[in-house]
Order: C-alpha cells, then structure tokens, then sequence
C-alpha cells in the first residue's frame, strides 16, 4: 500500500506550505487579524449594549465581519493568487514537470497548500478571541466558557466563503499567470458585490440565497431588530442555521469543485508564449565585380609614430 505522505500531490502540499512560511505576509496577516480581534472585543458594542463577549449570536456577528470587513476578499487574494504564478515566474516549472507528478495532483496540491496557510492566518482571530474569554475587564459581561461556537462560526461563515474567492483567484492566475488579473478581481470585489447586493433586493430570494459568496442572503443572523432586543434574551440565544444556509454553503462547495475542474482542463504545462518571436531576415547582395583600390593610410608627418619612420 503506497504512503499517502508520499505522493506526488502531499510533497507539492508540503512545499507550498513551506514556502509560505518563509514569507512575510502570512505573520503579518496573523498580527493584523489578532489585534482586530483585541480591538472588537474591548471596544465593540458589547459593553454599552449589555451584551456578553462571548454569546453565541455575538460571535456569529463578529465571524461574518470579520469575513467582510477586514478587507478579506483582498487578503485571500494576496495568498492564493500566484500559487502557480510563482513557478512559472521564477523559472522552476521546467524542473517540477520533469517529475513523475500530474497535472491533478500539482494543482490540487497547489490550491490546498495555500488555502491552508489562508485558513491558519484566519484563525489567529477567532483563537485570540476565544483566549479573550480568561480576561477580566470590569463591565464586561462574561459567560461560562465556550468552545464550539466560535469554530462553528468561523467554519460556515468565514472558511466557506472564502474556499470559493480562493478558487476564483487561483483559477484566475492559473489559467492567466498574470498577478495584475488577480489583483484586479479582488480589487473589483467590494463594489460588484455591493452592486450585486441591491440587485438582489428585487430578485428571486432563492436566486440570493443560492448565489451570495459570503451568505449575507441566507438568513445567518438575527438581523437589525438585535437593537431593540432584550439582552437577557440575546445572552442566551442558540444560533442555528435555516435549510436556506445549508443550501447556500453546498452550492459555494460545489462552485469551488467547479473552478477547481476548469483549472484541470484548461491548464496546461507548457503554456505558450505571450507574444510571437521576431525573426530578422538577412539578405545577401551580389559583391561588385570592381572594388576600388584605396591607398594606405599616412600618418602627418609631425606625429610621433611618422617621425620613427
């Protein structure tokens, strides 16, 4: 039975999670989303609006910002998008297609290596946040300790929706291999989505639901009414999510699967060149049948070289 750890698609899995711990930006994307994290929880609405830290409905709030506010969609950009990019840039594909590796198994490994370096960035603030729950602040509400929901969350809001945006910046650099389309989609995202947002109002709620990427359209949280609720209620509220949920997050899964199929079909090892080469033709006169006899150079007579003669 052959080693799982040791196929083609777990040693391109391997590097690229290497290679992305060399970087910069995974530990500045760490820092960056762990202060955000300190930041909401002692300066958020919670301590005006008598609401625990650690509620269920709190920590579903804070997951879906997170996903949005943050500038994410960029940041996920920033990770996936020259996962494939990168070889080609620096010369080395010649020498990865040389091995015994396919096309399936390097793209896949290229993909799930990077989104994990993107999910482990991510998670710095939702652990920060849960590691918040030991620390005392004096008119803080908080509850006994909780573990699950802030997992929970972080998984169907924040994992999910951006497993598909990673597929659509990768499949956009792959199949490319030029940084500035991906840049370009992920700098587009914020008014198309908010464009497509008002669109939404006026269709079909299952065209919403089924279509949204980050889920705003099916239904994950209790909405603006949570103002004028009692807190005592809100405290203790168990979140669950509609079959609407359920349908949205499976069909961002199967988007993703869909991306991921194209880049298959579409990639291709040897990928040709950007612009046509220039050949120069040369022509051969025919050589005069009389060359002109020139007398030798002389030298002035005053220079030293003249005067030795």
């Amino acid at each position: 039975m052959r080693n799982p750890f040791q196929t083609p698609f777990a040693a391109v899995f391997t590097n690229e999670v290497l290679l992305n711990i060399k970087r910069v930006a995974p530990y500045v994307l760490m820092v960056f989303f762990a202060s955000n994290a300190l930041l909401w929880w002692g300066k958020g609405p919670a301590l005006t609006m008598g609401w625990a830290t650690n509620a269920e409905f709190y920590i579903q709030r804070n997951m879906g910002a997170f996903s949005f506010i943050l500038g994410m969609p960029i940041f996920t950009a920033v990770i996936m998008g020259d996962a494939v990019i990168r070889d080609f840039r620096l010369g080395v594909d010649p020498l990865i297609f040389s091995k015994p590796i396919g096309r399936g198994s390097y793209l896949l490994g290229k993909f799930l290596g990077n989104f994990c370096v993107l999910v482990c960035c991510q998670l710095a603030f939702p652990i920060t946040y849960f590691l918040l729950q030991w620390v005392p602040v004096s008119g803080m509400i908080v509850l006994p300790v909780r573990v699950a929901p802030y997992f929970k969350h972080f998984f169907v809001i924040v994992v999910i929706s951006h497993l598909v945006l990673a597929a659509v910046y990768f499949a956009a650099g792959t199949l490319t291999l030029k940084p500035k389309v991906v840049y370009g989609l992920a700098a587009c995202f914020y008014p198309v989505y908010i464009g497509y947002q008002l669109l939404l109002k006026n269709a079909p709620k299952i065209v919403g639901v089924v279509s949204d990427p980050l889920g705003w359209s099916a239904q994950f949280g209790l909405g603006p009414q949570i103002w004028n609720m009692n807190p005592g209620f809100l405290n203790q509220y168990v979140v669950t999510y509609h079959a609407a949920a359920y349908v949205n997050r499976a069909s961002m899964i199967i988007v993703t699967a869909l991306c991921l199929l194209i880049v298959y079909l579409r990639f291709r090892i040897d990928p040709p060149a950007n612009t046509s080469e220039h050949f120069t033709n040369l022509v051969l006169a025919d050589a005069p049948e009389k060359i002109a006899y020139s007398a030798p150079y002389e030298l002035p007579v005053d220079t030293p070289r003249a005067r030795d003669r």
